[in-house]
């Protein structure tokens, strides 16, 4: 089914374009997005069918097109233009309330509305120069309307029991309203929080945790006594990723590679990232042959998923693993230091393998220099085999 073109909304586009916000103003986005929501409900439900049951037909024209100004506010916020869409909201409450008194009087609790309006005005993103301005500028226009008034008109006052009713009314939509949005900064400022607590013990690119929070986990573990390992993981030769393939694609590996590890990971293991394309996991509950075990699945996982530079093109990953129980070293910064030379080790040894004890470093070298002098000797023969002419072996 085709959509259909509306004129105006095609207009309204190509007038207020979306803008991006920059991050210091997101807190601001957030905090009035629901703003309009609530005020929109307000006039649906309360102020539309008050006006409409005491046949007041002005103040219903004024407060259906403060619905619209609503509306219109709601859109141009979210297109990024927080200050005017602010402003325009502002505008109608503030008509509204001037007509409301002007046509009933003082005393039944439209003036009530003055203390929201400037709720909103200083939870808004306007400058502090701008709020003051316009905040004095409404307090001084708010008494001189309350000092000129005074009691209602005759021709439009009301019994004493209407009366008592609008303030009633009037005064559980003020408090009503004041106890929602200052209910929705609490459930903001808790989000914010949240996020800024995330940030600041998780790495911004991978999602895992930082460096601080993994060491800060290794104490945890280490003060409670029970058995636990400490995995050392480095990327083999990402150098030669960043290099060849450029750092946008060397950051796509690293998050490729920990989905990788967190694939093949316990819930209750963590899961860091140490520095640059090393990482920390601690093992809680695990014996040395069972996280030497872990450390293999991990290699062998990332080894077996390929990592795609686009549609075409994959390129496989592996990595070299140190293990290091806590019963071997009493010191956290020892134990790290253990699980690191191991990991070297891993790499000194061919790479793609795991290291979980110190004498294997010398075997794992020994055989490393063992299998490099079969291949040169190797490489030595097949050319002197082609340079005679004589076949292979097929």
């Amino acid at each position: 089914m085709r959509a259909r073109h509306h004129p105006f909304a095609a207009w309204f586009k190509r007038s207020l374009p979306t803008r991006p916000l920059p991050p210091e103003r997101q807190r601001y986005f957030q905090t009035l997005s629901r703003l309009y929501l609530i005020a929109i409900f307000t006039y649906v439900l309360d102020l539309v069918p008050m006006f409409w049951l005491l046949g007041d037909k002005a103040l219903l024209g004024i407060t259906l097109a403060g619905l619209a100004g609503t509306l219109i506010a709601r859109e141009v916020h979210r297109r990024g233009y927080m200050g005017s869409a602010v402003l325009l909201l502002l505008t109608m409450m503030t008509a509204h309330m001037f007509t409301a008194i002007g046509v009933y009087g003082s005393g039944l609790g439209f003036e009530l509305y003055f203390a929201l309006i400037m709720l909103i005005i200083y939870i808004s993103d306007l400058s502090q120069g701008v709020k003051l301005l316009v905040s004095a500028g409404l307090l001084a226009l708010t008494a001189w309307q309350l000092m000129t008034v005074g009691d209602a008109p005759a021709a439009n006052a009301l019994s004493p029991l209407a009366a008592d009713l609008l303030l009633v009314a009037n005064l559980t939509t003020v408090s009503l309203l004041f106890g929602v949005i200052l209910r929705q900064l609490e459930g903001i400022t808790e989000r914010l929080e949240l996020n800024y607590r995330r940030q600041a013990n998780h790495d911004a690119l991978t999602g895992v945790y930082n460096r601080r929070a993994m060491l800060a986990e290794v104490e945890r573990a280490q003060a409670s006594g029970a058995p636990f390992a400490l995995l050392m993981l480095d990327i083999d030769h990402f150098k030669r990723i960043n290099d060849r393939y450029g750092h946008k694609r060397g950051d796509r590996a690293l998050c490729h590679v920990v989905e990788c590890l967190r694939l093949n990971m316990r819930e209750e293991d963590m899961l860091g990232r140490y520095g640059g394309e090393e990482f920390i996991a601690v093992l809680r509950g695990m014996s040395h042959d069972e996280a030497m075990g872990i450390a293999r699945r991990l290699i062998a996982g990332v080894r077996e998923t390929p990592y795609w530079l686009d549609v075409q093109r994959e390129l496989t990953l592996t990595l070299s693993a140190g293990v290091a129980v806590n019963g071997e070293v009493q010191d956290i910064d020892a134990l790290v230091a253990m699980a690191d030379r191991r990991l070297y080790a891993a790499k000194r040894s061919g790479r793609d393998r795991v290291c979980g004890r110190d004498d294997e470093m010398a075997e794992d070298g020994e055989g490393a220099a063992a299998e490099a002098s079969r291949a040169m000797m190797g490489r030595a023969a097949e050319e002197m085999r082609l340079a005679l002419g004589s076949p292979g072996r097929s």
